[in-house]
């Protein structure tokens, strides 16, 4: 059966011309294959699998017709779309560091926001606040109606798909930036050190081009470690402005396990109690030793609902997440020996021929 849908799906995406089998070719692989399950679902629907052929045919033809996405579109995510799928929820504690952001952007020179913080502190909820921002319109002029795009840089060097295309991807991404405008790009893991075979730069470097840019500004966020240990580019520091990203207060830790419970809850199918959520935010430094709140004290909810309900659980019943379990689970963590840090400058594997070793 699989194996059918699948060559129907390559047949179908022949004769469409596309050089790819994506989900619309299985889609119509399944209508196309009469004895399979899709079909029998229709036919109990008493719907015609040929007329609902038709429309997505014609979605296709509609999109082929459209320009193709850009390498930034493709490897970014469109934290502005995101923003507008979910509007109600707010980012807690975070308005006066993204009001520092727009402040920093606003500026003539050094307007390069380069947020500084331990891991999961927040750094890339500044990010979603903005953009939040932009859509309420609650900004300065010059930034309204500007989309905000998050790329990982980290991932974009050591994803296997760009092994030794690291020139072309990068001429690529900067070109795009260059013809874009009403845009603010946010730049994750900017202080990075890449090296290639003419010699290291931090990531950031690589987008310097970019920097004045009319209607393009440039969030980036790094690690503590890693701007501690930056050797000073001169030319990249007096574009560069730090705005340190502190843990947010207890309260509003507190606040941010309560928003993010319901999405814990809808994943894993169980109950999270107050005092569990206390009990994370009060532990979770010691689960997760060098990284800050709120992001250690959500991981820690994560294990702790993941260790219920992968347990027995009695038919008919919810498993709760409570104070106990989150405790037991913090204590089983922290008793767990420390694996020594590997070198700094260890290098990856498999070797990129052109962007071969990463911090």
């Amino acid at each position: 059966m699989v194996q059918t849908v699948l060559k129907l799906a390559s047949n179908e995406a022949a004769d469409l011309g596309h050089d790819y089998i994506g989900t619309e070719h299985i889609l119509l692989g399944l209508l196309r294959e009469e004895s399979g399950v899709a079909a029998k679902v229709l036919s109990s629907a008493r719907i015609d699998a040929g007329r609902v052929r038709q429309p997505i045919l014609e979605i296709l033809a509609s999109l082929e017709l459209q320009e193709p996405p850009t390498t930034l579109v493709l490897l970014s995510r469109n934290v502005s779309a995101e923003a507008l799928l979910r509007p109600a929820e707010g980012i807690v504690g975070r308005q006066p560091d993204i009001d520092r952001v727009l402040q920093v952007l606003s500026r003539r020179a050094r307007n390069v926001a380069l947020l500084v913080g331990d891991p999961g502190v927040g750094k890339t909820s500044i990010a979603a606040g903005l953009a939040q921002a932009v859509v309420r319109q609650e900004v300065p002029s010059r930034f309204l109606g500007r989309s905000v795009l998050r790329l990982d840089i980290t991932a974009l060097f050591t994803d296997p798909r760009h092994h030794g295309r690291f020139t072309e991807v990068m001429a690529e991404l900067v070109g795009d930036i260059l013809r874009s405008s009403n845009l603010i790009l946010f730049l994750d893991n900017a202080l990075s050190v890449v090296r290639t075979r003419e010699g290291q730069a931090e990531a950031l470097a690589f987008f310097r081009p970019v920097f004045d840019v009319p209607g393009v500004s440039i969030v980036a966020a790094t690690g503590s470690v890693d701007h501690r240990r930056w050797e000073r580019d001169s030319g990249l520091d007096r574009r560069i402005q730090p705005v340190p990203v502190a843990e947010p207060a207890p309260e509003d830790v507190l606040q941010i396990l309560r928003s993010a419970r319901q999405r814990l809850i809808d994943h894993h199918e169980v109950e999270i109690t107050d005092e569990a959520l206390a009990a994370a935010a009060r532990l979770a430094h010691g689960y997760l030793p060098g990284h800050a709140l709120p992001g250690a004290a959500i991981d820690l909810l994560d294990e702790a609902s993941a260790q219920v309900r992968s347990g027995p659980v009695p038919s008919g019943t919810t498993p709760s997440v409570t104070e106990e379990v989150v405790t037991r689970t913090a204590g089983a963590a922290a008793a767990l020996p420390v694996a020594p840090r590997p070198p700094v400058l260890s290098p990856p594997v498999p070797h990129d021929p052109t962007v071969w070793s990463m911090s």
